[in-house]
């Protein structure tokens, strides 16, 4: 009789340790993806095995592990909308894959849609949303606070985890100031983390609603990094993200903002002012400055450092993307993969690197894949939108204008590898649809996971 109660107890125990096992596996998943640079890792010929690679290797094999958590896996994949859109897409990846003879051509693509439906996964059986939003606040906070750290040491502190070489490439200096890149392979990349971090700290999410208040010095940091970044298109896009988000939140949100706006703008200016001889208040008068030079063709960054030949030459660069599209050898059906440099000669420029999402689309899968992922965007900035007006939703709101800013942001750079962040937004509005959008998290997760909590 006894041994029958202990053996009935043990059939518990271990399904409970089996759960924090993949608990504590999801939670390293979600640190991997917003923290750990992608150069960590075992480098291969083929293929490098980054350490996200590796944790949605591992995550997948506990999945398909557990008959339970594999029927909901596979039920989430079959009864989703966006499946349907995404297919058209992998058939362009496949096709292109095949007639290239390039691998990556499919993989690269494949594995950042497979952690897009881990996400959406971990987030609705595991974590719930208050989790989840609690987790990556937390990886905001040090991501951030690396972030000020790294402009002192004048190095990304992620460098000294470079294991798979070529990916890396090294400090940036952009008009005499170092140019801050975190955990991403680039100082634009790193901003467009920025980007998608923004409006998930500004969601309250017991209130359903856009609050400035919820995590305030967050936001403090993540301004003071996205001028570090040293990026005029992402300072321009993140002005235009904190316009949008403070016009969408609510009357009483409105007056809150007003008063912290104008006090923030006056402690802002007195800074600037006390400091505008110092390399800080310099770098960030050029900044500044080199935006309005951009929208109005004045030249008042050269009062404060900027390469004036370098930035127009930028822009110059930038303007020429567009030929590409009338280029007779690229061809509008088959593009040119992955494995295959770029490179061409458009009206005395020589163009080789692709400061555009859609273009580099356009000559990785030619027109077919450039328009079948512009569908899938627009599937959920379509759906997010409906969601907001349908129950008025603050998250909703926040979660469209993330999105919308970073796709927008992708006008003037390549999506860097960045687009795992993106898909987060996705996941967080999967998860309030299928809950209805009316609770501030996934109740039914949240219960499942109460074991957790101390």
């Amino acid at each position: 009789m006894e041994e029958t109660k202990v053996s009935a107890q043990s059939k518990y125990l271990k399904p409970e340790r089996e759960e924090k096992v993949f608990f504590f596996a999801a939670v390293v998943f979600f640190f991997t993806l917003f923290v750990l640079p992608q150069y960590f890792g075992i480098p291969f010929p083929l293929f490098d095995l980054t350490v996200l690679r590796i944790m949605i290797i591992i995550i997948v094999f506990m999945i398909i592990a557990d008959n339970t958590r594999k029927r909901s896996f596979v039920k989430l994949i079959k009864e989703s909308a966006y499946t349907k859109i995404l297919v058209p897409y992998l058939l362009v990846l496949c096709y292109t894959m095949v007639l290239r003879a390039d691998i990556n051509a499919l993989l690269n693509p494949f594995i950042e849609i497979l952690s897009f439906y881990l996400i959406t996964y971990i987030i609705k059986d595991v974590f719930g949303m208050e989790r989840t939003v609690r987790y990556i606040i937390y990886f905001s906070y040090l991501l951030t606070i690396l972030g000020v750290i790294e402009y002192l040491m004048g190095r990304s502190f992620f460098s000294y985890l470079e294991t798979i070489n070529g990916l890396y490439t090294g400090e940036f200096v952009r008009s005499g100031y170092y140019r801050i890149m975190g955990p991403c392979n680039h100082s634009l990349g790193y901003g467009l983390l920025l980007v998608t971090i923004t409006p998930i700290s500004c969601i309250n999410f017991k209130k359903n609603e856009i609050s400035f208040s919820q995590n305030f010095i967050l936001l403090i940091l993540i301004a003071i990094n996205v001028f570090l970044c040293g990026s005029r298109s992402t300072l321009s896009v993140f002005i235009l993200e904190i316009f949008l988000l403070i016009l969408f939140s609510s009357k009483e949100q409105k007056k809150k903002l007003i008063l912290i706006g104008m006090s923030g703008i006056m402690v802002f200016g007195v800074f600037l002012y006390l400091c505008r001889n110092t390399s800080v208040g310099q770098y960030i008068l050029l900044q500044i400055t080199t935006i309005i030079d951009e929208m109005f063709d004045t030249a008042w960054s050269v009062q404060f450092g900027a390469n004036t030949t370098a930035l127009e030459s930028s822009s110059n660069y930038r303007a020429q993307l567009k030929y590409i599209f009338q280029l007779d050898w690229l061809n509008p059906i088959l593009g040119i993969g992955r494995k295959r440099s770029f490179s061409a000669e458009i009206n005395g420029s020589y163009i080789r690197s692709l400061d555009n999402f859609y273009i580099a689309e356009y000559i990785r899968y030619a027109y077919p894949g450039m328009i079948t992922y512009i569908i899938f965007i627009l599937y959920f900035l379509v759906n997010i939108f409906k969601k907001w007006l349908h129950v008025n939703s603050g998250i909703c709101k926040a979660l469209f204008i993330g999105t919308v800013c970073y796709f927008v942001n992708l006008l003037w750079l390549d999506s860097l590898q960045t687009l795992k962040y993106v898909y987060v937004l996705f996941s967080l509005y999967c998860v309030l649809d299928a809950d209805n959008v009316t609770k501030p998290y996934n109740e039914n997760a949240e219960a499942a996971s109460k074991y957790f909590r101390k």
